[in-house]
């Protein structure tokens, strides 16, 4: 098996986005096509094509894309490469190559500018290794490694400079199940040291910081072989080193779409809820425009809007590929309106926020309907 990686009313008027009031009806598909914000234009494209990696914006204003995979001749291909896109100009540099070839891993940016990649797979077994970028030499380096292998996991920078790593799994969760366990890497001593265990083990869950705790929400639990879509949430508290459950969301999400909102609430971008660390309840949202089944990216915009890609046709006949549609979430108003169409269908690909309040979407997959997975190399920008 391979592993997968993988605003509510108060907000202020200033924050809302004015969309026009035209819809039309598409006859051919029966599709209701709501008035449309923002652009995506291509940019430069990666040197490799990759889906399933991860983007970190550094602090320079570059974005570093690591790792992945690629498919060849129907076989799935774990990458250790890296590139930096510079957004003055467009294009994409590779840089050093990490020690490791690596999907299902986690990338965070440290306080001081390093990034911090743990665990993910190589497509034969979980890695326990992990290893820092530093931006200013190119290079990576080794550091300690976690107390187990782990892929699907979450990774949160914690208030106080430590990263926090919970759930995953250890090698075929087929075979062993989910983890419940996590642990915290202190970037002074390169170290790692267990922390409280998850009330419920769990992968590919999302991971937002709300209020000084950390909210773990949804993802997947394998138990005896059994696989079970979570609805589940719990909290994580920095100054206990606890796990206590929290309100579960209104149904299950196999690979939840996190956005941390300006007012701190945490939206599931495809579950079309957010949770309030006030009410300590989940919300829902208006109801997304039902193109296509529900987007796995979500970035926070600096209008405190959600744009929301990555989908799935979902009508009838259409084989269930890849769409260029996305959505966008009106913090102000707790409604969903189409954003504009990518220029290449694809899913499994990352979205970043950049300082100029441009999305740069990267990589991934698409297909046609009944032809092989094509990776990506492909880069696009969304200007709202």
């Amino acid at each position: 098996m391979t592993i997968r990686a993988i605003g509510k009313m108060r907000h202020t008027a200033k924050h809302a986005l004015v969309l026009g009031g035209v819809f039309a009806i598409s006859l051919a598909t029966g599709i209701t096509a709501f008035a449309q914000s923002g652009t995506f234009t291509l940019t430069g494209s990666l040197n490799t094509a990759r889906r399933d990696h991860t983007a970190t914006l550094l602090q320079n204003g570059e974005v570093l894309v690591a790792g992945g995979t690629d498919v060849s001749n129907n076989l799935t291909t774990a990458l250790a490469s890296a590139e930096l896109y510079n957004p003055t100009t467009g294009k994409w540099t590779l840089t050093d190559s990490m020690f490791d070839a690596r999907t299902a891993f986690t990338a965070t940016l440290l306080a001081n500018g390093e990034v911090l990649v743990a665990g993910g797979s190589n497509e034969v077994d979980c890695l326990d290794r992990a290893e820092l970028y530093n931006p200013a030499t190119g290079h990576w380096r080794l550091t300690g490694s976690m107390n187990q292998p782990r892929c699907s996991h979450s990774a949160t920078l914690l208030p106080n400079g430590e990263v926090l790593v919970a759930g995953g799994t250890e090698v075929d969760p087929f075979q062993s199940g989910t983890l419940a366990t996590s642990e915290l890497y202190n970037p002074a001593t390169g170290t790692w040291q267990s922390t409280g265990s998850l009330n419920v083990s769990r992968a590919n869950a999302a991971a937002e910081l709300e209020n000084g705790q950390v909210l773990l929400a949804a993802g997947y639990n394998i138990t005896n072989q059994i696989e079970t879509i979570l609805a589940s949430a719990e909290l994580y508290n920095p100054s206990t080193g606890r796990w206590s459950l929290t309100a579960s969301m209104s149904k299950g999400i196999f690979s939840p779409a996190p956005a941390l909102l300006t007012n701190n609430d945490v939206l599931i971008a495809n579950a079309a809820q957010f949770y309030n660390p006030a009410t300590a309840a989940w919300v829902n949202t208006g109801a997304l425009p039902r193109t296509a089944e529900n987007p796995i990216r979500a970035s926070l915009l600096n209008t405190g809007n959600v744009l929301a890609s990555g989908t799935v046709c979902s009508y009838s006949g259409c084989g269930h590929v890849p769409t260029e549609t996305c959505f966008l979430y009106i913090t102000a108003t707790n409604s969903w309106s189409l954003a504009g169409r990518m220029n290449q269908s694809r899913v499994g690909h990352t979205s970043t926020l950049l300082p100029s309040g441009k999305v740069l979407v990267a990589g991934g997959w698409t297909r046609g309907l009944g032809t092989p997975i094509v990776v990506l190399s492909s880069a696009e920008l969304y200007t709202p």
